[in-house]
């Protein structure tokens, strides 16, 4: 039997979709009304701040004061927990959109509401699929979007900042545009991966210096992933580390 701490945290993980697909209706309603993006913007920063308040989460941010927020940017991120991303809009001053897995995009009005916001599908099952993806990508920010990147592809299941995927660099490469690097500390304690559950905490989001584009080319590419690896390792508190 489960105990209270346990039932309570589950309770919080459905109230937590629950009002994750509720903000969703609200945003298409926002949608509709003003085009340029700016009412789903909003809702999506409200979803957050309310989504962390009522789980209980207290988010701590750390540096910022070298980006310009204003200009277009990929945000990159190590990934620990399905709370990242609300805990990283709840820190940075402006929610963005986000590269993330094509299977979100069917849920019903979630999909339509993170579309508005920005984001981008991304299929990983299918090669030339996945580099249509990063072209589009590419096409929002050069025309002034920006995006947030898990350049780990998923969440962790243990400690450690594994090896980056290839596909944001390439992303990087055709955006030219800077790279904020993020660390997210303590969303896999709060909410762990495969298990439904949100557990009151503290979550810390670390914003580093800017890592200028460093050209074409699979050598520029490679130093560049190693750049923005060995940031998310030092503003995490993780270790660099393989496998899963």
């Amino acid at each position: 039997m489960l105990g209270s701490a346990a039932v309570l945290a589950t309770i919080r993980a459905v109230e937590a979709v629950g009002y994750t697909f509720l903000m969703s209706e609200q945003a298409l309603v926002g949608a509709a009304r003003d085009p340029s993006g700016a009412a789903v913007r909003q809702t999506a920063r409200v979803w957050s701040e309310t989504l962390c308040r009522r789980a209980g989460v207290v988010v701590e941010v750390q540096g910022g004061e070298q980006v310009d927020w204003s200009r277009p940017m990929l945000v990159m991120a190590n990934h620990q927990s399905l709370l990242d991303i609300p805990v990283i809009f709840r820190a940075l001053p402006v929610p963005f959109g986000v590269l993330a897995k094509k299977e979100l995009f069917a849920l019903p009005a979630f999909g339509k509401a993170i579309r508005a916001l920005g984001c981008v599908p991304i299929d990983r099952s299918d090669r030339s699929a996945g580099q249509e993806s990063i072209a589009h990508a590419a096409e929002r920010v050069h025309a002034g979007a920006s995006l947030l990147v898990f350049p780990e592809g998923t969440r962790s299941e243990r400690s450690g900042v594994r090896e980056l995927k290839k596909g944001p660099f390439y992303l990087a490469e055709a955006a030219d545009v800077p790279i904020v690097p993020v660390g997210v500390r303590g969303t896999r304690a709060i909410c762990p991966k495969d298990v439904f559950a949100i557990r009151p905490g503290r979550a810390e989001v670390r914003v580093g210096a800017p890592i200028a584009p460093l050209g074409k080319g699979s050598d520029a590419r490679d130093e560049l992933r190693a750049r923005v690896r060995a940031a998310l390792v030092e503003l995490s508190g993780e270790a660099a580390r393989g496998g899963r």
